[in-house]
Parts: structure tokens; C-alpha cells; sequence
């Protein structure tokens, strides 16, 4: 095909193509909708609630606590009820013994009301000092009257509880009680002393008398405990050489 027949055609396709290029597009409805999201602001994130495990975790802690704190409660009122029932058993020995020594009276003639030997006993703890009650009670000790003189060192117990001879007359009735093989009530004794004076001047003896309690009961194991705190506690005192022995043996 020649030259001039091919103009005419390649004319028309040209403007065939401009007026496609020209034409305007359509444009859709999605195409031109905007997401809404995109405009809104994000939205500051919800604080995430306690975990579980954490909660769980702090509820043990408080059961925990509260469990300790009743364990306590029950072992004092343990301590108290041995003591009750170790003084309830010491009065009604000497009723006993009071009864078996009173002679009876001869037919005929009146009794005889004897002189009293040596100092006038206490008898009214409302008006006795601590010092009297102790010096009292050491004077039966030293004269081997121990169950009057046990009576007498609980009245310097319940009337002056915290003055310092409380300490020593609690010891020596916790003392005589070991010494009479009651061991039970030499434990409930030296127990309850360590919780009315956690840090007395005879703390360490205390523990140390506690320990040979504890053997004697049959529970050695705790008895190495109390030496070793002694030990750990009252690492110079005699109580500790004491304890370090026993834990050797």
C-alpha cells in the first residue's frame, strides 16, 4: 500500500486514541469511600485487669498469715490450760495432805491454837509486795516446803506479773516442777514464762531447761532445736556452753 492511501488511516487511529485518553473515568462508590476507621483517632488501650495467678498468689499470703496467727493463739492457750490444770492438781494435793495432818481433838478437851513458828505466813496477796511474796517463797523453798512455796510464787505471779522478780519466782516453780520429774507442767511453766519475758535476764536457761523438758517428754528433735537456738541466740552465756554439750551428746 503506498504512502498517500496509508495517511488517511494512520490519521483516523491517532485521534481514535487521543479521544480515549481524553475521556473522564468513571469512579465507583467503593472506590471513593473513605474507611471511617482511618479518620478516628485510635482509641487509648483498656488497662488490662489483675492477672489471676497475681491475685491467687496474694490471697495464699493472707491465708498464710492468718493461719500462723491462729496456730499462735492455739498454742498459747494450750500453755495457759496446762498451767490451769498443773495448778488445779498442785491444790488439790495439799487439800489432800491438809486433810491427812490435821490431828483430830481428844474428846472433852478444846484444841490448843500453837504459837507460830518463825515469820507470820502471807496470806493476803491484795496487801503483800512482790519482794515479800519472793522472799517469802524462797524461804519455803530453801526450807524444802516446795509445794508452799510454789503457792506462793503464783501469787507473786498473778498479783505483780510484770515486776522483775516475776521472772525468778516463775523459773523456780518451773524449776521445782523438773526437779519433781513433772515435766509436763515444768514445759507449760517454762513456756509461759518465755512468752510473758521473751528477753529476760534468765531467757537463756529458760530455753536451755525447755530443751531437757522436751527430751525428757520424748521428742529429741525439738530438743536440739531449743539448744540451737541458745546456742545461736546466747552464744556467750553458761546456758550456751550447756547447750553445746548437749548437742554433742
Amino acid at each position: 500500500m503506498t504512502l498517500p492511501r496509508l495517511a488517511p488511516l494512520l490519521v483516523g487511529l491517532l485521534l481514535a486514541g487521543c479521544a480515549d485518553a481524553m475521556r473522564p473515568r468513571e469512579v465507583t462508590v467503593e472506590q471513593s469511600r473513605v474507611p471511617a476507621d482511618s479518620e478516628r483517632p485510635a482509641a487509648p488501650a483498656a488497662p488490662e485487669p489483675p492477672r489471676l495467678g497475681e491475685q491467687l498468689t496474694r490471697i495464699a499470703g493472707e491465708l498464710g498469715e492468718l493461719q500462723n496467727a491462729v496456730a499462735k493463739l492455739m498454742v498459747s492457750a494450750r500453755q495457759h490450760d496446762d498451767q490451769l490444770a498443773n495448778l488445779q492438781r498442785r491444790l488439790s494435793e495439799l487439800e489432800a495432805q491438809s486433810r491427812g495432818r490435821t490431828p483430830a481433838a481428844p474428846e472433852g478437851f478444846a484444841p490448843q491454837s500453837a504459837a507460830p513458828l518463825g515469820p507470820a505466813p502471807i496470806t493476803s496477796a491484795t496487801t503483800a509486795t512482790a519482794e515479800d511474796l519472793y522472799r517469802s517463797g524462797v524461804e519455803k523453798f530453801r526450807a524444802k516446803e516446795l509445794d508452799g512455796a510454789v503457792l506462793i510464787f503464783y501469787d507473786l505471779i498473778v498479783t505483780h506479773p510484770d515486776h522483775p522478780l516475776r521472772e525468778r519466782g516463775q523459773f523456780l516453780v518451773a524449776d521445782i516442777f523438773y526437779a519433781q520429774k513433772d515435766y509436763r507442767g515444768a514445759l507449760a511453766e517454762f513456756e509461759a514464762l518465755l512468752t510473758a519475758v521473751p528477753r529476760g535476764t534468765q531467757t537463756s536457761e529458760t530455753l536451755l531447761k525447755v530443751g531437757l523438758c522436751q527430751r525428757a517428754l520424748g521428742d529429741p528433735a525439738r530438743a536440739r532445736r531449743t539448744w540451737e537456738r541458745v546456742v545461736r541466740e546466747f552464744p556467750d552465756s553458761v546456758a550456751a556452753r550447756q547447750a553445746r554439750v548437749l548437742l554433742r551428746s
